[in-house]
């Protein structure tokens, strides 16, 4: 594993601060919420770290999910149908107009957990049973992961 990635991944687990909660009112009508957990694997030769995810949903293909280890809110990505913005603990935040940048997973995540295709490289298919993975063949990062319904 390359040091600044263990360094960037370290930070984002054990960050003291906690991400943001979504600034949208995720309890009114419309709103659909799941939860479940993944597997994320990094990248190719990285170690995999299982992942709680919480995953909100309205028409039109916006979503809003926050992944969590231990309790511990890390990111936190909200996406539309022309706007996307993304949130760490360690206070970082980006956001801008447009289709979320491919080099992102959670943001592609995000996309594919709204019914939407990821952009390319990223590949999702749904499995058997709700289970779900999203993979970038380039990096080898990958997301297995189920929610309920």
């Amino acid at each position: 594993m390359r040091p600044c990635f263990l360094a960037l991944l370290l930070t984002l687990l054990c960050a003291c601060r906690t991400a943001p909660q979504p600034r949208i009112d995720t309890s009114a009508p419309g709103w659909t919420q799941r939860s479940g957990q993944a597997v994320w694997t990094p990248a190719r030769s990285a170690s995999d770290v299982v992942i709680d995810l919480q995953v909100w949903n309205r028409a039109g293909g916006e979503c809003v999910l926050d992944v969590s280890k231990a309790g511990l809110s890390f990111v936190l990505a909200h996406v539309t149908d022309d706007r996307w913005r993304i949130e760490a603990s360690t206070g970082q935040r980006h956001s801008t107009a447009g289709k979320p940048p491919a080099r992102i997973g959670w943001l592609q995540l995000a996309r594919s957990l709204s019914g939407q295709p990821p952009s390319a490289p990223w590949q999702f298919e749904r499995r058997d049973s709700g289970a779900w993975r999203l993979t970038n063949p380039q990096t080898g990062e990958r997301f297995d992961g189920s929610l309920t319904p």
